[in-house]
């Protein structure tokens, strides 16, 4: 397979191949347009369909230019729903998750706050932990970890936040 590749390199380097048709639509199909936005996150099947994946691989880009449309003006409130939780996992001595600015504002100090609740489900602890960075700029995400009294469940119930 080396030799194939260092054929063709030879090729192509001699001019074997006129430079017209390399640049024709013909021998670059893929450059052509695609239904995907991302096309690097698709999936063909053995049925030659195309499945695209751009939930999954998480089209960024995408995303913050889609909240930036959307965002009217900067003296738009932040709303609960604009800082949604995300990843929350509990292993028994740590409270790990994510916390992303959906918002059109930049937030400072975003705090997320927990419970410990015991086997029966009463409430035997709360508290807080705040997300790092502790500056989150519109469509960035930050991170929470914090270690939490033991208990049978951690539940996050709000967060907070100042602009």
């Amino acid at each position: 397979m080396k030799y194939f590749y260092f054929t063709i390199l030879i090729t192509l380097l001699n001019g074997g191949v006129d430079h017209q048709l390399l640049q024709s639509n013909m021998v670059n199909i893929f450059a052509q347009k695609s239904e995907f936005d991302n096309p690097i996150c698709y999936m063909e099947t053995t049925e030659g369909k195309f499945i695209n994946l751009v939930n999954l691989c998480g089209d960024q880009e995408a995303i913050n230019e889609s909240k930036k449309n959307s965002c009217k003006s900067n003296s738009e409130e932040v709303k609960p729903t604009d800082i949604p939780m995300s990843n929350v996992n509990y292993d028994g001595n740590f409270l790990t998750g994510k916390v992303a600015n959906q918002s059109c504002q930049i937030v400072k100090q975003i705090k997320v706050n927990y419970q410990v609740l015991d086997d029966a489900g009463n409430i035997i602890d709360n508290g807080f932990i705040y997300a790092e960075p502790s500056t989150v700029e519109p469509g960035k995400v930050a991170s929470f970890k914090g270690n939490v009294s033991p208990g049978a469940k951690v539940e996050t119930t709000f967060v907070e936040w100042s602009e």
